[in-house]
C-alpha cells in the first residue's frame, strides 16, 4: 500500500492537460457450457508477446474483461478441471476497440485443448464509435510522406487542403475536413493524453515523427462519453517496451534527383517559377524497448530528426528541421498499472520570410521556433468489480519568430535595431527588421475514470462509468515592432514621395482557459443488445491575467503621451462562459449472436471547445497605432523629430479614441447568454465481418449544429444624424436599419446585383448566437471497405 501511494502521490504532481484516454481498449466475454449455462472459477489467462500473461477468473454472474490493453495480437486461455481447455488464437486489438468473445467449453480431459482460429470477436459489439486505425505495418509498408496530415489522409471521408507529394509538405501544418465535423472541434491525443490546446484549437500543437507510433485511432462519428465535442479525435498511441529487448532504426532519403521531370507550362515559365518540391528530405532516428524488471516494469525511447529542404514555386529553399525525443516507463504490480512518458520536440526554421521570395530583402527574415514538451502519467487500480484511472499531464510550448533586423532590449523590453520599411508600389517589398513574435503556452490537468461492473442486474449486464475532468491552459503573447513603428513608403522606386509613420505600442496578450468536466455513463448488455446511455456536463470560462501595454517611446522619450501611455488590464474572469449538458444514446445488436453481422444506431448531443477566442475579442491590451503622415525633411529614411505632427487632427488613421483615452473601454461585447455552438448527431450504421481482417460497413450520418456564432455590431458611444432618422444609444446593437441600398452592380452573366452600406459604422462587436432557424447540415451515406 506504501509503495502504490507514493505512485499516485508522484504521479498526480506531474499534473496537466485535457481529459483521459477517449476508450480504452479491453475484450469481454462469457464461458458457457454446451446447453448454454454459465461455468463458474474458470481461470482465463490472456498472453501477449510483449506484455507477458494476465490471469482472470471467471465470475459467477458469467463474465470475464481484460481492460486498458495495448495494441497486438494476444492470445486467450480457458482452463477448468473436467472441461477441456480452449484457446482463442490471433486476437488483434485496436486502440480503443472491445473484442467480446463467447466461450463455449465441453466436457472431458484438458488436453489436447480445442483451438480456435475463428474470427468471432472481430468487430466491436459493445460501442457505436466509428473508428479507423492505421497500424504500424500499414505505415511501414505503405509508400507515403511519413508526416501526421498524410496518414490522416488514409481515412475514408477524409479531406485535406494540399497534395502532399513524396513528403514535399512534411513539416508544415495542413487543414482537413472529416464526415461534417467543425476544425475547432478537432483534438489531438498521445497516449490517451489530449495535447489540444485552446490557443490553437483544431490545429496540431507538435509536429510528430510517425515512425514512433503504434497505431494511429481516428474516430470519426459517435464519440465516447469522455470526448467533449463531436469533431474528429485523433489519437498517436506510442511503441511499449515488452518482455523482450526490441529497437529499430530507420531512414528515409529524397532528393531532387529522385523527381519525374516534366515540362512546365509557358506562363510559370515567364514569371520565373518552377514546380514546388523538394531539394531533399531525410527522416531518420532509433528506437529502443525492453523489460527492466521482467511483466513488472518495461521502457521505451526514441529519438528522430526530420530534415526538411523544400523547394517553393520560385525554386528558392524552405528549411524545417524538427528533432523529436521520447521515453516511457509502464509498470504492472499486481492489479496495479500505469505509466510515465515524457515526449518533447522543436521544430526549427530559418530565414522564414513573409512574402513571397524576391520580395523582401535577405536581412528581412525570421528565425522561427516550436519547441513543445509533455509530461504525463497515469495509474490504474482494479478493486473487485471497480476500476478507476488517475491521470496527469503538462505541457510547455512555444512559438516564436525573430527577426534577423532586430533585438530585444534587455532594459526596456521593446524590439530595436533596422526600421521596418513597407513599400506599396510597384509591388509590395519589405527592408529592414520584420516585428519580433513570441506566444508561450502552459497547461494542467488533472482526470479520474471509473467504470464499475454490475452482473445479472435488471436482467442485463452493466459498466457505470464516471469521470471528473479539469483543465487549465495559460497563453502569453506579445508582438513588437522594430522601434515601435512601421515606416509605409508608397512607391520603392520613389522613395522621396509619400510616406507614413505607423507608431504601434508593443502588444501584449496574457489569458487564461479553464475547463470542469462530469461524466456518467451505462453500458449494458442484454444477450445481443448493448445500449449504452450517458450524459456529459462541460463548464468553459476564459479570464485575463494582470498585464501591462507600455507607452510608445521615440528614442527613449515618451510621445503621444496622452494617447500611448502604459496601459493595464486587472486580473479578471470573462463575464460569459460556455455550460451545455450533452447526453448520449446509442444501440448495437449483434444479429447473428457471433459478432459477424452488427447494426448500430446513435444520438449524441456535443459542445464545442470554448478556446480563447472570446479573450481575443474582449480582451482591451491588444495593439495601439496611431498612422501619420511623415515629412522626411533629409531623405534618409530615418524618423527625426519634427518630421510628424502629434496633433490628434492631423492623424491618418487610429484605433483607439482620441477624444476619450482615458475613458476608453474595450470595445466589444458578448451578449448574457452566449453559448457554444450545438452539434446534433445521428449515426446508423451495418457492419458484416468477412474475416479477421475484412469488414465492410455501411454508415449513414446526420449533423445538424445550431446555435452559431454571430458576432453583430456595437456602439459603444450614441449615434444620431442619419438621413432616415435613425439613432442609436450607447450601448445598443446594430440593425438591419443601419443599412441601404447605395447602388447596383452587373454581373458578368447580366444579373444585377444590389450594393448595400451603412449609416454608421460600429466600433465595436457584439458576440452572440444565431436562434434556432440559422444551422448548418451535414448528411452522408458512406460505404466503407
Amino acid at each position: 500500500m506504501k509503495k502504490q501511494f507514493i505512485i499516485t502521490a508522484a504521479l498526480i504532481m506531474f499534473t496537466a492537460l485535457l481529459f483521459s484516454q477517449s476508450k480504452q481498449a479491453g475484450i469481454h466475454g462469457t464461458i458457457i457450457q454446451t446447453g448454454g449455462s454459465g461455468i463458474p472459477g474458470v481461470t482465463v489467462t490472456l498472453t501477449n508477446e510483449n506484455t507477458g500473461k494476465t490471469v482472470t477468473t471467471k465470475s459467477a454472474g458469467g463474465n470475464f474483461r481484460f481492460l486498458n490493453l495495448y495494441p497486438g495480437t494476444y492470445q486467450l486461455t480457458c482452463k477448468k478441471a473436467g472441461f477441456k481447455t480452449v484457446i482463442y488464437k490471433g486476437i488483434r486489438i485496436f486502440t480503443g476497440q472491445d473484442k467480446s468473445l463467447q466461450v463455449e467449453m465441453e466436457n472431458g480431459p484438458a488436453d489436447p485443448a480445442v483451438i480456435n482460429n475463428s474470427e468471432n470477436g472481430a468487430i466491436d459489439v459493445r460501442a457505436a464509435e466509428k473508428n479507423v486505425h492505421i497500424t504500424n505495418e500499414m505505415l511501414q509498408s505503405l509508400p507515403t510522406g511519413r508526416n501526421p496530415w498524410t496518414i490522416i489522409n488514409l481515412v475514408p471521408g477524409m479531406l485535406l487542403d494540399r497534395e502532399d507529394v513524396g513528403g514535399s509538405e512534411s513539416g508544415m501544418q495542413s487543414s482537413f475536413y472529416g464526415l461534417g465535423a467543425s476544425g475547432n472541434d478537432t483534438t489531438w491525443y498521445i497516449d490517451g493524453v489530449n495535447i489540444t490546446h485552446p490557443e490553437t484549437i483544431g490545429t496540431a500543437p507538435v509536429y510528430l515523427d510517425t515512425n514512433n507510433f503504434e497505431e494511429i485511432q481516428i474516430t470519426l462519428g459517435a464519440n465516447d462519453i469522455a470526448a467533449q465535442t463531436g469533431g474528429i479525435q485523433l489519437h498517436f498511441v506510442t511503441k511499449k517496451g515488452g518482455r523482450h529487448f526490441s529497437g529499430g532504426l530507420h531512414f528515409y532519403y529524397e532528393d531532387d534527383a529522385l523527381e519525374m521531370k516534366q515540362n512546365l507550362p509557358e506562363s510559370m515559365i515567364d514569371l520565373g517559377l518552377g514546380s514546388p518540391g523538394i531539394f531533399s528530405l531525410y527522416q531518420y532516428g532509433a528506437n529502443l524497448a525492453g523489460p527492466i524488471f521482467r511483466d513488472k516494469l518495461w521502457f521505451s525511447g526514441s529519438y528522430a530528426i526530420q530534415d526538411i529542404h523544400a523547394r517553393t514555386m520560385a525554386q528558392t529553399e524552405d528549411t524545417t528541421r524538427i528533432p523529436g525525443l521520447f521515453g516511457k516507463l509502464d509498470f504492472r504490480f499486481g492489479k496495479t498499472s500505469g505509466s510515465l512518458f515524457h515526449t518533447g520536440s522543436n521544430r526549427e526554421r530559418g530565414e522564414r520570410t513573409w512574402l513571397a521570395a524576391g520580395s523582401q530583402d535577405p536581412e528581412t527574415t525570421w528565425d522561427q521556433a516550436e519547441p513543445f514538451s509533455l509530461y504525463a502519467g497515469n495509474v490504474q487500480q482494479v478493486l473487485g468489480n471497480l476500476v478507476v484511472n488517475i491521470k496527469a499531464a503538462y505541457t510547455e510550448s512555444r512559438f516564436t519568430l525573430d527577426p534577423a533586423g532586430g533585438e530585444i532590449n534587455p532594459d526596456t523590453g521593446h524590439l530595436e535595431g533596422q526600421d521596418w520599411l513597407d513599400y506599396s508600389l510597384p509591388t509590395r517589398y519589405f527592408s529592414g527588421s520584420l516585428p519580433y513574435h513570441n506566444q508561450e503556452k502552459k497547461s494542467l490537468n488533472l482526470s479520474f475514470d471509473g467504470s464499475y461492473y454490475v452482473e445479472k442486474f435488471l436482467n442485463g449486464d452493466h459498466e457505470i462509468r464516471f469521470g471528473v475532468d479539469y483543465y487549465r491552459a495559460d497563453t502569453t503573447s506579445q508582438t513588437l515592432y522594430p522601434n515601435q513603428r512601421k515606416l509605409f513608403i508608397n512607391d520603392r522606386n520613389n522613395p522621396h514621395g509619400y510616406k507614413e509613420i505607423w507608431w504601434v505600442a508593443d502588444e501584449v496578450f496574457d489569458v487564461g482557459f479553464k475547463r470542469f468536466s462530469l461524466y456518467f455513463s451505462d453500458t449494458s448488455t442484454f444477450g445481443r443488445l448493448t445500449a449504452n446511455v450517458g450524459l456529459r456536463y462541460d463548464k468553459q470560462q476564459n479570464f485575463h491575467h494582470e498585464a501591462t501595454s507600455p507607452q510608445l517611446t521615440f528614442n527613449g522619450t515618451p510621445i503621444f503621451t496622452n494617447f500611448m501611455y502604459d496601459r493595464g488590464s486587472i486580473a479578471r474572469e470573462n463575464d460569459s462562459g460556455f455550460k451545455v449538458f450533452s447526453p448520449r444514446i446509442s444501440l448495437t445488436y449483434d444479429i447473428g449472436g457471433n459478432g459477424k453481422n452488427v447494426l448500430r444506431a446513435s444520438y449524441a448531443r456535443y459542445g464545442s471547445h470554448l478556446g480563447n477566442s472570446t479573450s481575443r475579442l474582449l480582451w482591451f491590451l491588444k495593439s495601439r497605432e496611431i498612422d501619420v503622415y511623415w515629412n522626411d525633411m533629409n531623405g534618409d529614411l530615418v524618423p527625426q523629430r519634427g518630421e510628424w505632427s502629434e496633433d490628434p487632427d492631423d492623424w491618418l488613421w487610429w484605433n483607439i479614441d482620441k477624444y476619450d483615452p482615458y475613458g476608453w473601454t474595450p470595445p466589444n461585447r458578448c451578449a448574457p447568454d452566449y453559448n457554444t455552438p450545438i452539434l446534433n448527431e445521428v449515426t446508423v450504421a451495418f457492419e458484416k465481418n468477412f474475416g479477421e481482417n475484412f469488414v465492410a460497413a455501411l454508415n449513414a450520418f446526420y449533423k445538424r449544429e445550431s446555435n452559431l456564432v454571430w458576432d453583430r455590431g456595437w456602439f459603444p458611444v450614441s449615434k444620431s444624424g442619419a438621413p432616415n432618422g435613425l439613432t442609436y444609444a450607447a450601448g445598443d446593437v446594430e440593425t438591419a436599419d443601419n443599412w441601404y441600398k447605395a447602388s447596383t452592380v452587373i454581373l458578368p452573366n447580366g444579373e444585377v446585383k444590389d450594393i448595400y452600406e451603412r449609416y454608421y459604422l460600429p466600433q465595436g462587436i457584439y458576440r452572440t448566437n444565431y436562434g434556432s432557424g440559422t444551422f448548418n447540415t451535414y448528411k452522408a451515406l458512406q460505404l466503407v471497405l
